[in-house]
């Protein structure tokens, strides 16, 4: 649609100049379209040389020799140039086309938000941090609707479980620890009660918002949602982050990153990254090399926490030192609950080990 302003006298020059309308009548029709109410001027034509002959005036000849019924006299037709008076069209012409003000619209305008004016509308809720730049808010609210999600929606909260629980004492006496620490004549600080996999220690949450991980925002989201209908809302701890954690971590809205602190010994610590394995290019040192990943995961392991990393790619793609020490649950509709439950068994004993 053209974005033109309003219509001059000059537009209408220019128009009857193209058009050249043979009379008046479709003259004052294209001044009425281009929005002139009024009556429109005509210039008359320049006056004829002298030398020039003027028409002589219409002659009336009657018929001779007739001898059926009398017919009206012939009248000689009037030259071209005597129109006759100006009229206006309007109130004569009703027929005639409307304007294009006047036509009804036969599209749709509709508004198009400008870039961040729906995050302005939306109201701010806790845990969404505006100060980092790849955050998108797109991983709140409840479980959505993913074409495709990463897990079978089947047994996915299965393995969700598996993700998040954590071992915790139970009311029965382990008597396999018991033999083995009276075997090797270990000193019992302790009853070696029997563990039973719990969520009830809540579960940190870690969203990796690099560059790499754009193409996963929909399981991101999908995953997140899933993990709090597993453990309640109010158990999960959500902290997101760019390139790894060690850089800081965005706790809640307006708030500058802050120094990633991990939770209390034996909280699960639940990363949504791909640990750097996608680098893409033009981004320098955004994205986290393995060795600082590893100093990241010794540092959760050192604090007591189980590390678990739900990851776009199957955990043989990467180096023995990641793989054996962190739980690598993919993306990936094949996973089972067996093979969950074993990727975080060995995360455990390994914690078992240190401690």
């Amino acid at each position: 649609m053209s974005t033109r302003g309003e219509v001059f006298l000059g537009d209408l020059v220019k128009s009857v100049a193209l058009l050249r309308p043979g009379d008046r009548v479709t003259s004052e029709a294209i001044a009425h379209l281009l929005g002139f109410e009024t009556t429109v001027p005509v210039v008359d034509p320049p006056p004829a040389p002298p030398t020039a002959r003027t028409p002589p005036p219409p002659v009336t000849v009657a018929p001779q020799h007739i001898t059926g019924p009398e017919s009206p006299p012939w009248t000689r037709p009037a030259p071209a140039d005597a129109a006759p008076p100006l009229r206006s069209a309007l109130p004569e012409h009703p027929d005639l086309a409307p304007r294009l003000a006047e036509r009804p619209l036969d599209f749709a305008l509709s508004r198009i938000s400008q870039p961040g004016e729906d995050d302005e509308k939306r109201a701010p809720s806790e845990g969404r941090p505006t100060s980092s730049p790849h955050y998108d808010g797109s991983d709140e609210g409840v479980l959505p609707t993913v074409p495709d999600p990463p897990w079978t929606p089947e047994w996915a909260r299965g393995v969700m479980v598996a993700v998040v629980s954590a071992p915790v004492a139970s009311r029965r006496l382990d008597q396999r620890v018991l033999m083995r620490k009276v075997s090797r004549q270990q000193a019992m600080r302790s009853v070696p009660w029997q563990r039973r996999p719990s969520t009830r220690r809540g579960v940190q949450l870690l969203l990796d918002h690099s560059a790499g991980m754009a193409p996963f925002q929909d399981d991101r989201r999908w995953l997140r949602a899933l993990l709090e209908s597993v453990a309640g809302r109010d158990r999960v701890e959500v902290l997101r982050f760019t390139g790894s954690p060690l850089r800081g971590v965005v706790r809640t809205a307006g708030t500058a990153p802050e120094v990633y602190r991990p939770p209390a010994p034996g909280t699960p610590v639940v990363l949504v990254s791909d640990l750097g394995r996608v680098r893409p290019p033009f981004t320098g040192g955004a994205s986290a090399r393995f060795d600082e990943w590893l100093d990241f995961i010794d540092g959760v392991l050192h604090a007591g926490c189980p590390p678990v990393c739900v990851s776009p790619f199957p955990a043989r793609v990467y180096p023995r030192s990641v793989r054996g020490r962190v739980a690598l649950i993919p993306f990936d509709r094949r996973i089972s609950l067996r093979h969950a439950r074993e990727a975080t068994r060995a995360v455990h004993r390994l914690l078992e080990e240190r401690s």
